[in-house]
């Protein structure tokens, strides 16, 4: 089936509202302190697209929707995020639309990277199929609601500000926002900081290696996520505050800095100072209004909730047609996961007596972030390659049960 050619040929690319209302609102996911709205390509099915402050171009990550769409491209184009991989291929496909409820945009590029760069549908487990953002920020303010999952996409910058937000404002570098953070470490280290505000990163604030002082005591070797560019590995500590604005003053929050050799922004004289993640942003109502240039924040319900880190030392993935195979992607070294022996590449059966079949990857992730000391029993299967004495080459499955507890190593 072909649904190539619904787009306006020869207006201006972007998006328009459909309807005579001056806002509409989305239902959109939530997971990883990321947000995922549906949308369609041409209009196709729907799709499930991560919304995204760091991204310019709208990108597919899985180019059989693409074929199965009839999306054909004759330009090769290279992309560049955070990661280890450097920069990544992709097919250029030009003049689609992109239908969200009650807006379209016409005209649009799309990018299709390969299918075994980024495999979203096993981070989050569920289906994930692409990265939406400059091409929809730039025409609209936006307003995300963690608490309620819900987006709300206004036609213009005249919507109502609570009397309990926070206007900050922000500048706009190729195509993407940064504000001034003021960062206070060790020390009482106060570094003034410009910082993307990034909707698409999870995790709480990254900051250029050269910062590293500033952090409070030790930090520790950490996994800090898998960007369009690879998997990303670095150090994490802890800050003693970081200020947005004169209300708005965040305690104890983790910062992470990723390993220079991964950066390839750096080895590309690139400037990077950091960014702000998710797991900072979720605690607001935020309004990101391009066409202003400002921030819109007030706080939620999860303001005042402490910083955890990765209290078990694992990441999972989901493979799997219902995505009910959990597989250890990574053990942090000295976590409690690894002290206990779990190994990248084995298969959870069950969690706490919860059989892996029952539950999803969000029920996993839910008992790993527990409070410190809760006790997690995993059963888990691992395969075994030997010799007999023959020299064939023998496989075998063994179940292990592990336990351990959970415990904030900083």
């Amino acid at each position: 089936m072909n649904f190539q050619g619904s787009s306006l040929t020869g207006s201006d690319p972007g998006f328009e509202f459909i309807t005579g209302r001056s806002s509409v609102s989305i239902p959109v996911k939530t997971f990883h302190n990321l947000v995922i709205l549906p949308l369609q390509i041409n209009n196709g099915p729907v799709l499930n697209f991560i919304l995204d402050t760091g991204v310019n171009n709208t990108i597919l990550t899985e180019p059989l929707i693409a074929h199965t769409l009839g999306l054909e491209g004759d330009k090769l184009v290279y992309i560049l995020g955070l990661g280890g991989e450097g920069l990544v291929e992709a097919m250029k496909i030009k003049d689609i639309s992109i239908q969200i409820d009650g807006i379209e945009g016409s005209n649009l590029d799309l990018l299709v990277i390969p299918a075994d760069v980024l495999a979203l549908s096993e981070i989050f487990g569920f289906p994930v199929h692409g990265i939406i953002g400059y091409d929809l920020l730039k025409d609209f303010p936006v307003r995300v609601n963690y608490t309620n999952n819900s987006l709300r996409i206004y036609s213009d910058s005249d919507y109502r500000i609570g009397r309990r937000s926070n206007v900050i404002p922000f500048e706009l570098v190729n195509n993407k926002p940064y504000i001034d953070a003021k960062i206070k470490g060790t020390a009482d280290t106060i570094l003034t900081l410009p910082l993307l505000v990034d909707l698409g990163a999870s995790h709480t604030l990254y900051l250029n290696n050269k910062y590293d002082f500033i952090s409070e005591g030790e930090t520790i070797l950490s996994y800090l996520g898998q960007g369009i560019s690879g998997a990303m590995l670095g150090e994490e500590g802890r800050l003693k505050k970081v200020k947005l604005s004169d209300d708005i003053v965040i305690e104890k929050t983790i910062v992470a800095y990723p390993d220079p050799e991964q950066m390839w922004l750096e080895k590309l004289d690139i400037p990077w100072e950091g960014l702000i993640g998710g797991s900072i942003l979720s605690r607001f109502h935020i309004t990101i209004d391009y066409p202003s240039e400002r921030l819109v924040l007030r706080k939620n319900h999860k303001f005042n909730r402490p910083f955890n880190s990765n209290m078990s030392g694992l990441e999972i993935v989901a493979e799997g047609r219902n995505y009910r195979r959990f597989i250890v992607s990574y053990v942090r070294p000295g976590s409690p996961a690894y002290e206990a022996g779990v190994k990248p590449g084995d298969r959870i059966l069950s969690i706490n007596r919860k059989k892996a079949f029952e539950i999803t990857l969000q029920d996993v992730f839910d008992i790993l972030n527990s409070s410190p000391r809760t006790r997690i029993s995993l059963t888990i299967a691992r395969k075994y390659i030997s010799k007999d004495e023959e020299g064939n080459i023998e496989r075998e499955t063994k179940h292990h049960d592990l336990s351990f507890r959970l415990r904030q190593d900083i």
